[in-house]
């Protein structure tokens, strides 16, 4: 029994080992048939004697043979074929492409069969009832008379679906259709259902303490419909907005001490009509936090004494985020000011067990030290290259400062030649030379270009309007042209200016004007003025110039309506000198946001003419962002004018009153006044005169803050105040008021309401439109 088990035993390992060899010679031969196949086919080759393209018809053949890798000559492969094929494909120009061989003649010829995709001959909008063609053919990549590229078409949708949440149709949707226009052509036809625009009714916060919803709601974009909404926009809900104004609100707290602040997902809900949106937001605000401890570890190069006295933040005061940011950065350029371009300030905060108090940890790591390299200015197709570099306070080859990068960054901007928020300065350190830095300044060029247009109406005055033309940065060389001129009854106004701020590419600034005046605004006289000035600068100290004016003027009356004016005392020849001080330190001096401006002068008359005074003026002007974009301006002016040997002209004597200083009043209407005879058309009448003042002293003060940013558009709320009168005799004349500003691509236009307030309330209010920034 035990002999035949071992023999069946013997056999079935036999069986088995049979099997499996059986199992490898199937798999051995099959592998070897498809790697017969694979070589036959690998291998079926020809020598290519012709190529053709057939079925190409607006696409030029000779465009396709030039794209493939095929040749006359040479032999062919599937893997040439395959990547022939794919570059054909590539050209976006067929919707298939196939290829044959065809034996002709003992030839091989290589054929390529096409068929064209069609021409989009017209491109077609439906549905669009709200929004201009024009503005949506712009967001387009797709052209008419362009083939046919479907990837293309749905960017296209995406783009027009965004434009329209832009615009405030949250809810409108983008499809398209294409329609056959006969010869392979179609016509693409996007078909839009726009909606009513998705409003913000209501914005809720739920949980806020510390702040109230006004206050929160001040900082954000996203704003509830309003009355102005048509003409600002607010009110629109668009959601990539209202993303970043949720950020905003924890960068809020967390400036005012609200370190552990939480602001849950909003609750967006849309009403049935599907045109309102109402938003609740939920705030867990947590506990008010002070600084405990600053501490200083790293590479620390400076005394802990020093770097205390430099911050912003405080030990045992109310902890900011703004102010951290600020600290960072201003300890990152300490160290870049000893040339530590690479220079990494860390900050870790450490919130300290069982108490509102944080301590506020700094961490230094110098690197190396840097040179900078090239600068190079892009970007500047019309202002020249040395126009932005003359304003700079770097040099190639010197050791790399933070401090002189970011001056020299302000300093650009400050021209005003180019966009708000568009002069970038890049370093970059060059292959090989991690030492130095290059620095490209790129930018994007404004219109210099100003025309300013002037328009009122007072019962003085009757209709007048201005014109000017002036352009700050002619031939890019950063020089000022300008032309103005003035028309209403009787009145001409006209000049020519020229200023060159860097005579021959020295710190000598040089210019002058010629003027003819013919002036009928003032009830009391008309009269002609006709000179010119020549002017020269030199800067004293950094953003302060000196300058030295001479003024050669002619003024004659030409109709005296006050009695009391004499013609003998106003006609002839002024001579005068005056010395300036202007220091300047506006951020822009186009459009200011921060910064200020100051003005210092004295005026000499009597170096020959026919008369003499001594005029002094002063004129302070400073801008602050209080918080987003509201812009608090404000403008001091103080003048005063005395004789020296002989009398004033009354055409040199202040007033008050109008669309330039206190706007709650009409033209020449504030000043010491004197009624006397007058003859009026043939009769004498009692006529009350403004007889002018020695001393004007006003100020201004207005808040700005953008009404429809991208349209250019500003709301401003106002407070004027001053008088026009003897040292002694001074009666202060107030006014508020509110009015709209359109940044225009001819100038900024001014509408504005001003109201007299005190005992001048009944005279009722003043509107005022002009051109052209106040101060």
């Amino acid at each position: 029994m035990s002999h035949l088990s071992f023999d069946s035993e013997k056999l079935i390992r036999n069986s088995k080992l049979i099997k499996s060899f059986l199992v490898f010679i199937i798999f051995a031969f099959t592998m070897n048939a498809f790697a017969i196949d694979d070589i036959g086919k690998k291998y079926n080759l020809f020598k290519i004697d012709e190529i053709r393209i057939e079925g190409s018809k607006k696409v030029e053949k000779e465009a396709i043979l030039e794209k493939i890798s095929s040749k006359k000559g040479i032999v062919l492969d599937n893997y040439l074929l395959r990547k022939d094929i794919q570059k054909i494909y590539g050209l976006k120009y067929f919707e298939w492409v196939e290829s044959h061989h065809r034996v002709e003649k003992g030839k091989n010829i290589l054929i390529f069969k096409v068929k064209e995709k069609p021409i989009v001959t017209k491109i077609v909008f439906e549905g669009n009832d709200e929004v201009d063609e024009d503005d949506l053919t712009s967001q387009l990549k797709t052209k008419e008379f362009s083939i046919l590229d479907v990837n293309t078409i749905k960017l296209d949708l995406v783009a027009l679906q965004k434009f329209y949440e832009e615009k405030g149709f949250y809810l409108a949707s983008v499809d398209y259709e294409l329609r056959d226009a006969g010869t392979e052509n179609l016509e693409l036809v996007y078909k839009i259902r726009e909606y009513e625009k998705v409003l913000v009714k209501q914005i809720s916060f739920f949980g806020n303490k510390a702040f109230s919803d006004a206050e929160i709601k001040g900082i954000m974009e996203t704003r509830e419909e309003s009355l102005f909404s048509f003409m600002s926009g607010s009110g629109n809900f668009k959601e990539f907005n209202f993303n970043i104004d949720i950020e905003r609100i924890k960068d809020f707290y967390k400036t005012k001490g609200y370190l552990l602040v939480n602001v849950g997902t909003p609750e967006i809900t849309v009403s049935e009509d599907r045109k309102w949106v109402f938003i609740s937001i939920k705030v867990t605000e947590g506990p008010l936090f002070t600084v405990r401890d600053i501490t200083f570890q790293g590479e620390v190069l400076f005394e802990d004494s020093e770097l205390h006295s430099k911050l912003g933040l405080k030990s045992n005061e109310t902890y900011s985020e703004a102010l951290l940011r600020k600290d960072v950065q201003l300890l990152t350029e300490m160290y870049q000011d000893k040339g530590y371009a690479f220079a990494n300030v860390l900050r870790t905060l450490h919130p300290v067990p069982g108490e509102d108090k944080v301590d506020v940890e700094f961490s230094f790591e110098k690197g190396k030290i840097a040179y900078f390299g090239k600068i190079v200015v892009k970007g500047n197709s019309k202002t020249r290259d040395k126009v932005v570099r003359r304003e700079l306070k770097i040099n190639e080859g010197t050791m790399f400062s933070g401090t002189k990068l970011r001056e020299s960054k302000e300093n650009v901007n400050r021209l005003g030649f180019f966009e708000p928020g568009s002069v970038v300065f890049n370093t970059v350190s060059p292959q090989g030379k991690d030492d130095v830095l290059d620095v490209e300044i790129q930018v994007k060029e404004r219109n210099t270009g100003q025309i300013s247009l002037g328009a009122g109406y007072s019962t003085a005055t009757g209709a007048f309007l201005q014109a000017s033309i002036a352009q700050n940065n002619f031939r890019g060389l950063g020089q000022n042209l300008s032309f103005s001129l003035n028309i209403a009854d009787n009145n001409r106004t006209f000049n020519i200016g020229f200023t060159e701020p860097y005579l021959f590419d020295s710190k000598w600034t040089a210019g002058g004007d010629i003027f003819v005046t013919r002036d009928s605004q003032s009830i009391s006289y008309d009269y002609k003025r006709e000179g010119f000035d020549i002017r020269v600068g030199y800067p004293i100290f950094e953003y302060t110039r000196l300058f030295m004016t001479y003024k050669f003027e002619d003024t004659q009356l030409e109709e005296v309506k006050d009695p009391t004016v004499n013609p003998e005392v106003e006609n002839g020849i002024a001579s005068t000198i005056k010395g300036s001080i202007l220091r300047d330190k506006r951020d822009n001096r186009m459009e200011p946001t921060k910064g200020y401006y100051l003005s210092v002068s004295s005026e000499f008359a009597g170096l020959g003419g026919d008369k003499e005074w001594l005029r002094n003026e002063f004129d302070g002007r400073f801008f602050h962002r209080v918080v987003g974009d509201l812009v608090f301006r404000s403008r001091l002016f103080a003048g005063k004018i005395e004789k020296d040997g002989r009398e004033i002209p009354r055409t040199e004597l202040y007033t008050l009153g109008g669309s330039r200083n206190l706007r709650g009043y009409s033209y020449e209407e504030i000043g010491p006044k004197r009624t006397v005879d007058a003859v009026i058309g043939g009769t004498t009448q009692k006529i009350t005169f403004n007889a002018g003042a020695p001393m004007s002293v006003y100020t201004q003060l207005e808040f700005e803050h953008p009404l429809a940013r991208e349209a250019g558009l500003k709301w401003v709320v106002f407070f004027d105040a001053g008088d026009a009168a003897a040292p002694g005799d001074f009666d202060l004349k107030m006014d508020y008021g509110f009015g709209f500003r359109w940044f225009s691509p001819i100038g900024v236009l001014r509408f504005e309401f001003g109201y007299p307030i005190g005992k001048d309330e009944d005279s009722g209010s003043q509107f005022h439109f002009d051109i052209g920034q106040l101060f």
